[in-house]
């Protein structure tokens, strides 16, 4: 009974989140800010799954949440209008988010067992990719290519990998999170800097871990 209630949770404030970008949206705000909203409270879902829920609970529940979001992707836009990106590489990026968010969720504490390897990278990306994002669109819009939105970045996954023991390995991962999202490479379509970010900062942390041990 008590997993159904963090459950419940969980998926509660996912879609506060959601909910709460498209009124901020419908209220006037501009998209740059108001896209901002849902992946920073996501975030704090996937925080609340890792810590209350069991390993496949947590993976099914944010599965079944992705699936629900590509589904208003592809066939009601209307229910994603306050994240909608305002440039071509963010196109796919409501979807791309709770992809990566699984991916995270299942490599690292699904298949290696470890918890807080799984969440490090989705919070690099829920709220790292956030703070550069609200750098680069609102503070130095003028100046796409400067440092300033990826020292924002860096400073907030720096952060972030406090949570990570020991520390120089989350700090790794927060190098390669934001090094994967100043340099993204443009392979397709829907492969953003969401899907960059949590590979790439997974890949340094698990190398790293395995050389470690």
């Amino acid at each position: 009974m008590l997993q159904v209630i963090y459950v419940v949770s969980v998926v509660t404030i996912a879609f506060g989140g959601l909910a709460g970008s498209n009124f901020l949206y419908d209220r006037g705000m501009p998209s740059a800010l108001s896209r901002r909203f849902a992946p920073v409270v996501g975030g704090l879902a996937y925080l609340v799954a890792v810590l209350w829920l069991e390993v496949w609970t947590a993976i099914a529940v944010v599965s079944v949440l992705t699936a629900f979001i590509l589904l208003l992707r592809l066939g009601l836009r209307r229910g994603l209008r306050g994240v909608r990106g305002n440039r071509p590489t963010q196109d796919w990026a409501e979807v791309t988010y709770p992809v990566a968010g699984t991916i995270s969720l299942l490599v690292g504490w699904g298949i290696l067992g470890d918890k807080w390897l799984a969440f490090l990278p989705l919070a690099f990306m829920a709220w790292g990719d956030s703070a550069a994002g609200l750098a680069r669109d609102n503070l130095w819009r003028k100046n796409i290519a400067s440092i300033c939105p990826s020292i924002a970045m860096l400073g907030t996954c720096l952060t972030i990998a406090i949570i990570f023991q020991p520390y120089w390995i989350g700090a790794a991962g927060a190098v390669a999170a934001t090094a994967a999202e100043r340099y993204r490479p443009g392979v397709l379509r829907f492969w953003d800097d969401n899907l960059n970010i949590v590979i790439a900062s997974m890949i340094a942390m698990i190398s790293l871990t395995r050389l470690t041990r």
